[in-house]
Protein backbone atom coordinates (compact mmCIF):
# COMPACT_ATOMS: atom_id res chain seq x y z
CA UNK A 1 0.00 0.00 0.00
CA UNK A 2 1.71 3.51 -0.80
CA UNK A 3 1.29 5.83 2.27
CA UNK A 4 -0.82 9.30 2.08
CA UNK A 5 2.66 10.59 2.64
CA UNK A 6 4.20 8.97 -0.33
CA UNK A 7 6.30 12.10 -2.19
CA UNK A 8 4.52 10.16 -5.56
CA UNK A 9 0.98 10.51 -4.44
CA UNK A 10 2.09 13.78 -2.56
CA UNK A 11 3.25 14.69 -6.56
CA UNK A 12 0.45 13.94 -8.09
CA UNK A 13 -1.98 15.83 -6.00
CA UNK A 14 -0.14 18.64 -6.60
CA UNK A 15 -0.18 18.52 -10.05
CA UNK A 16 -3.62 18.84 -10.62
CA UNK A 17 -4.60 22.32 -10.30
CA UNK A 18 -1.36 22.68 -12.89
CA UNK A 19 -2.99 20.27 -15.04
CA UNK A 20 -6.60 21.74 -14.98
CA UNK A 21 -5.38 25.17 -16.27
CA UNK A 22 -2.82 23.39 -18.81
CA UNK A 23 -5.49 21.16 -20.39
CA UNK A 24 -6.29 22.35 -24.21
CA UNK A 25 -10.26 23.56 -23.58
CA UNK A 26 -10.92 23.35 -27.19
CA UNK A 27 -9.49 19.60 -27.94
CA UNK A 28 -11.49 18.72 -24.49
CA UNK A 29 -14.77 20.46 -25.60
CA UNK A 30 -14.46 18.32 -28.77
CA UNK A 31 -14.37 15.26 -27.32
CA UNK A 32 -17.45 16.39 -24.45
CA UNK A 33 -19.36 17.19 -28.51
CA UNK A 34 -19.03 13.78 -29.97
CA UNK A 35 -19.92 11.89 -26.85
CA UNK A 36 -22.95 14.03 -26.07
CA UNK A 37 -23.71 12.84 -29.79
CA UNK A 38 -22.33 9.38 -28.90
CA UNK A 39 -24.97 9.32 -25.48
CA UNK A 40 -27.49 10.23 -28.37
CA UNK A 41 -27.06 7.84 -31.31
CA UNK A 42 -27.12 5.14 -28.31
CA UNK A 43 -29.15 5.73 -25.85
CA UNK A 44 -29.57 3.21 -23.09
CA UNK A 45 -25.41 1.80 -23.81
CA UNK A 46 -22.79 2.97 -21.07
CA UNK A 47 -19.85 4.73 -22.03
CA UNK A 48 -16.67 2.19 -21.91
CA UNK A 49 -13.31 4.08 -20.92
CA UNK A 50 -10.25 2.87 -20.04
CA UNK A 51 -7.02 5.35 -18.68
CA UNK A 52 -3.96 4.52 -18.57
CA UNK A 53 -1.39 5.51 -16.30
CA UNK A 54 -4.70 6.39 -14.05
CA UNK A 55 -2.62 7.53 -11.03
CA UNK A 56 -5.35 8.54 -8.09
CA UNK A 57 -8.13 8.66 -10.65
CA UNK A 58 -7.83 12.45 -11.17
CA UNK A 59 -9.14 12.59 -14.68
CA UNK A 60 -11.77 10.79 -14.01
CA UNK A 61 -12.65 13.01 -11.05
CA UNK A 62 -12.00 15.97 -13.52
CA UNK A 63 -13.94 14.34 -16.68
CA UNK A 64 -17.13 14.28 -14.12
CA UNK A 65 -16.93 17.72 -12.74
CA UNK A 66 -16.22 19.42 -15.54
CA UNK A 67 -19.28 17.82 -17.38
CA UNK A 68 -17.66 15.64 -20.20
CA UNK A 69 -19.79 12.75 -19.34
CA UNK A 70 -23.23 14.61 -18.66
CA UNK A 71 -24.93 12.89 -22.05
CA UNK A 72 -24.33 9.52 -19.99
CA UNK A 73 -26.49 7.66 -17.29
CA UNK A 74 -24.12 4.64 -17.12
CA UNK A 75 -20.27 4.59 -17.55
CA UNK A 76 -17.79 1.61 -16.89
CA UNK A 77 -14.84 3.38 -15.86
CA UNK A 78 -11.12 1.32 -16.19
CA UNK A 79 -8.45 2.58 -14.00
CA UNK A 80 -5.23 1.21 -15.03
CA UNK A 81 -1.61 1.81 -13.38
CA UNK A 82 1.57 -0.47 -12.40
CA UNK A 83 2.02 0.67 -9.31
CA UNK A 84 1.25 -0.81 -6.26
CA UNK A 85 -1.14 0.50 -4.13
CA UNK A 86 -2.19 3.16 -6.25
CA UNK A 87 -5.80 1.48 -6.40
CA UNK A 88 -6.30 2.31 -2.77
CA UNK A 89 -5.19 5.94 -2.85
CA UNK A 90 -7.82 6.47 -5.70
CA UNK A 91 -10.60 5.00 -3.67
CA UNK A 92 -9.69 7.09 -0.75
CA UNK A 93 -9.89 10.38 -3.05
CA UNK A 94 -12.78 9.25 -4.89
CA UNK A 95 -14.76 8.68 -1.63
CA UNK A 96 -13.63 12.06 -0.18
CA UNK A 97 -14.79 14.01 -3.33
CA UNK A 98 -17.54 12.03 -3.78
CA UNK A 99 -18.72 13.16 -0.59
CA UNK A 100 -18.17 17.28 -1.38
CA UNK A 101 -19.68 16.51 -4.81
CA UNK A 102 -23.04 14.92 -3.87
CA UNK A 103 -22.63 11.35 -5.07
CA UNK A 104 -23.29 8.11 -3.03
CA UNK A 105 -20.20 5.70 -3.12
CA UNK A 106 -20.09 2.24 -2.17
CA UNK A 107 -17.83 -1.11 -2.47
CA UNK A 108 -18.39 -3.38 -5.14
CA UNK A 109 -16.53 -7.21 -5.57
CA UNK A 110 -14.07 -5.20 -8.33
CA UNK A 111 -13.55 -2.09 -7.01
CA UNK A 112 -16.51 0.47 -6.41
CA UNK A 113 -19.67 2.46 -7.71
CA UNK A 114 -20.30 5.97 -7.44
CA UNK A 115 -24.27 7.23 -8.10
CA UNK A 116 -26.19 10.95 -8.05
CA UNK A 117 -29.60 12.06 -9.53
CA UNK A 118 -29.59 8.72 -11.43
CA UNK A 119 -26.68 8.69 -13.23
CA UNK A 120 -23.80 5.75 -12.00
CA UNK A 121 -20.09 5.26 -13.10
CA UNK A 122 -19.04 1.86 -11.92
CA UNK A 123 -14.91 2.19 -11.52
CA UNK A 124 -12.18 -0.35 -11.58
CA UNK A 125 -8.55 -0.52 -10.87
CA UNK A 126 -6.03 -2.52 -12.45
CA UNK A 127 -2.63 -3.00 -11.08
CA UNK A 128 -1.10 -4.02 -14.24
CA UNK A 129 1.31 -2.35 -16.87
CA UNK A 130 -0.56 -1.23 -19.89
CA UNK A 131 0.56 -4.57 -21.50
CA UNK A 132 -1.14 -6.81 -19.24
CA UNK A 133 -4.18 -4.91 -19.09
CA UNK A 134 -4.95 -4.62 -22.26
CA UNK A 135 -4.54 -8.60 -23.34
CA UNK A 136 -7.28 -8.77 -20.02
CA UNK A 137 -9.47 -6.61 -21.72
CA UNK A 138 -12.04 -7.13 -24.71
CA UNK A 139 -12.12 -5.00 -27.96
CA UNK A 140 -14.98 -2.96 -26.35
CA UNK A 141 -13.35 0.31 -25.13
CA UNK A 142 -15.61 3.48 -26.45
CA UNK A 143 -12.91 6.21 -25.05
CA UNK A 144 -9.06 5.17 -24.22
CA UNK A 145 -7.24 7.89 -21.84
CA UNK A 146 -3.24 8.50 -21.47
CA UNK A 147 -2.67 11.02 -19.30
CA UNK A 148 1.08 12.46 -19.31
CA UNK A 149 2.24 8.97 -19.94
CA UNK A 150 3.21 7.83 -23.50
CA UNK A 151 6.60 9.40 -23.24
CA UNK A 152 7.82 6.62 -20.75
CA UNK A 153 6.70 3.94 -22.94
CA UNK A 154 7.29 2.35 -26.19
CA UNK A 155 5.50 4.51 -28.37
CA UNK A 156 3.87 2.80 -31.76
CA UNK A 157 3.43 -0.24 -29.38
CA UNK A 158 1.81 1.08 -26.78
CA UNK A 159 -0.74 2.97 -29.12
CA UNK A 160 -1.32 -0.03 -31.56
CA UNK A 161 -2.04 -2.18 -27.89
CA UNK A 162 -4.29 0.18 -26.99
CA UNK A 163 -6.07 0.82 -30.41
CA UNK A 164 -6.67 -2.87 -30.32
CA UNK A 165 -9.32 -2.84 -27.50
CA UNK A 166 -11.24 0.37 -29.18
CA UNK A 167 -14.25 -0.33 -31.08
CA UNK A 168 -14.89 1.39 -34.14
CA UNK A 169 -15.29 5.23 -34.17
CA UNK A 170 -14.22 4.74 -30.41
CA UNK A 171 -11.88 7.16 -29.30
CA UNK A 172 -7.86 7.70 -28.08
CA UNK A 173 -7.17 11.06 -25.96
CA UNK A 174 -4.01 12.05 -24.97
CA UNK A 175 -4.01 14.67 -22.53
CA UNK A 176 -0.79 16.45 -21.05
CA UNK A 177 1.56 14.76 -23.63
CA UNK A 178 5.03 15.59 -23.26
CA UNK A 179 6.50 17.95 -26.05
CA UNK A 180 10.50 18.69 -26.08
CA UNK A 181 10.82 22.29 -24.67
CA UNK A 182 11.62 22.60 -20.83
CA UNK A 183 12.66 25.97 -19.64
CA UNK A 184 13.47 27.40 -16.11
CA UNK A 185 14.12 30.66 -15.25
CA UNK A 186 16.31 32.92 -13.86
CA UNK A 187 18.64 31.20 -16.31
CA UNK A 188 21.68 29.59 -15.33
CA UNK A 189 24.93 28.81 -16.93
CA UNK A 190 24.48 25.28 -17.01
CA UNK A 191 20.82 24.85 -18.02
CA UNK A 192 21.38 24.24 -21.40
CA UNK A 193 23.81 21.22 -20.89
CA UNK A 194 21.87 19.95 -17.58
CA UNK A 195 18.27 20.10 -19.56
CA UNK A 196 19.64 18.38 -23.21
CA UNK A 197 20.99 15.59 -20.92
CA UNK A 198 17.71 15.56 -19.47
CA UNK A 199 15.94 15.07 -22.49
CA UNK A 200 18.38 12.83 -23.83
CA UNK A 201 17.74 10.54 -20.90
CA UNK A 202 13.85 10.35 -22.48
CA UNK A 203 15.48 8.10 -25.16
CA UNK A 204 17.00 5.21 -23.13
CA UNK A 205 15.42 2.16 -23.60
CA UNK A 206 12.00 1.85 -25.03
CA UNK A 207 10.54 5.07 -23.86
CA UNK A 208 9.14 7.26 -26.39
CA UNK A 209 11.22 10.27 -26.41
CA UNK A 210 10.69 14.17 -25.64
CA UNK A 211 8.82 14.67 -28.81
CA UNK A 212 6.29 12.34 -28.27
CA UNK A 213 3.77 14.34 -28.66
CA UNK A 214 4.54 15.09 -31.99
CA UNK A 215 5.16 12.12 -32.95
CA UNK A 216 1.78 11.30 -32.20
CA UNK A 217 0.15 13.27 -34.56
CA UNK A 218 2.16 10.92 -37.12
CA UNK A 219 1.68 7.57 -35.18
CA UNK A 220 -2.02 7.55 -35.30
CA UNK A 221 -2.80 8.30 -38.61
CA UNK A 222 -0.62 5.47 -39.56
CA UNK A 223 -2.01 3.09 -37.05
CA UNK A 224 -5.48 3.90 -38.07
CA UNK A 225 -6.79 6.57 -36.00
CA UNK A 226 -7.48 10.11 -37.51
CA UNK A 227 -6.41 12.96 -35.39
CA UNK A 228 -9.59 15.42 -34.88
CA UNK A 229 -8.29 17.32 -31.90
CA UNK A 230 -4.99 18.55 -30.75
CA UNK A 231 -3.59 21.81 -29.13
CA UNK A 232 -0.90 23.09 -26.19
CA UNK A 233 -1.17 22.43 -22.80
CA UNK A 234 2.04 23.96 -21.29
CA UNK A 235 2.65 23.15 -17.56
CA UNK A 236 3.27 26.53 -16.66
CA UNK A 237 4.74 27.25 -12.77
CA UNK A 238 5.64 30.96 -11.61
CA UNK A 239 6.03 33.26 -8.44
CA UNK A 240 4.39 33.20 -6.16
CA UNK A 241 3.81 29.49 -5.49
CA UNK A 242 1.90 27.97 -3.30
CA UNK A 243 2.14 24.93 -1.41
CA UNK A 244 1.03 22.35 -4.17
CA UNK A 245 3.37 24.12 -7.11
CA UNK A 246 6.51 24.02 -4.78
CA UNK A 247 5.97 20.46 -3.97
CA UNK A 248 5.29 20.29 -8.02
CA UNK A 249 9.03 21.92 -8.62
CA UNK A 250 10.56 19.91 -5.92
CA UNK A 251 9.55 16.50 -7.66
CA UNK A 252 10.33 18.36 -10.74
CA UNK A 253 13.76 18.66 -9.59
CA UNK A 254 14.07 15.21 -8.09
CA UNK A 255 13.20 13.59 -11.92
CA UNK A 256 16.52 15.65 -12.81
CA UNK A 257 18.23 14.13 -9.84
CA UNK A 258 17.33 10.78 -10.42
CA UNK A 259 17.80 10.46 -14.06
CA UNK A 260 20.83 12.75 -14.50
CA UNK A 261 22.82 10.60 -11.94
CA UNK A 262 22.60 7.78 -13.62
CA UNK A 263 23.86 9.56 -16.15
CA UNK A 264 27.77 10.94 -16.97
CA UNK A 265 26.35 13.45 -19.63
CA UNK A 266 26.55 16.54 -17.00
CA UNK A 267 29.43 16.36 -14.24
CA UNK A 268 28.45 15.81 -10.77
CA UNK A 269 29.47 19.03 -9.39
CA UNK A 270 27.93 21.07 -12.20
CA UNK A 271 24.47 19.13 -11.06
CA UNK A 272 24.57 19.64 -7.82
CA UNK A 273 25.71 23.60 -7.95
CA UNK A 274 22.32 23.55 -10.29
CA UNK A 275 20.02 21.42 -8.35
CA UNK A 276 20.89 23.39 -5.15
CA UNK A 277 20.39 27.11 -6.90
CA UNK A 278 17.00 25.49 -8.24
CA UNK A 279 15.89 23.96 -5.07
CA UNK A 280 16.65 27.50 -3.20
CA UNK A 281 14.58 29.30 -5.53
CA UNK A 282 11.50 27.65 -5.39
CA UNK A 283 12.12 27.83 -1.48
CA UNK A 284 12.13 31.82 -2.02
CA UNK A 285 9.63 32.04 -4.38
CA UNK A 286 11.65 32.95 -7.65
CA UNK A 287 12.28 29.69 -9.95
CA UNK A 288 9.58 29.77 -12.89
CA UNK A 289 9.47 26.57 -15.16
CA UNK A 290 7.71 25.72 -18.49
CA UNK A 291 7.50 22.30 -19.95
CA UNK A 292 5.68 21.87 -23.54
CA UNK A 293 3.02 19.44 -23.60
CA UNK A 294 0.43 18.23 -26.63
CA UNK A 295 -3.33 17.59 -26.00
CA UNK A 296 -4.39 14.79 -29.02
CA UNK A 297 -8.18 13.68 -29.25
CA UNK A 298 -7.78 10.95 -32.22
CA UNK A 299 -10.89 8.64 -33.72
CA UNK A 300 -10.41 5.13 -34.91
CA UNK A 301 -11.49 3.94 -37.96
Amino acid sequence: MTRHDDPFVRYLRSKEAIDDRALHRPTLAELGDRLGRRADSKPGEPLRVVSVGAGTGAMCRRLLSWGVFDGHDEIKYVMVDRRKGMADEAAAAFAKWARAAGWAASPTKDGFRIERHGRQVSLTYMTSDLFDAMSALPRAIDLAIGHAVFDLLPLRRAVSTILSRVVDGGYLYAPITFDGRTAFRPAHDADDDVVAAYHETMRDGESAGPETGSDLLSVLPELGARVIGAGGSDWVVHPEHDDHERVFLDHILGFFEQSLGKSDAVDDETLREWLATRHRQVETDELSYVAHNLDILAQLG
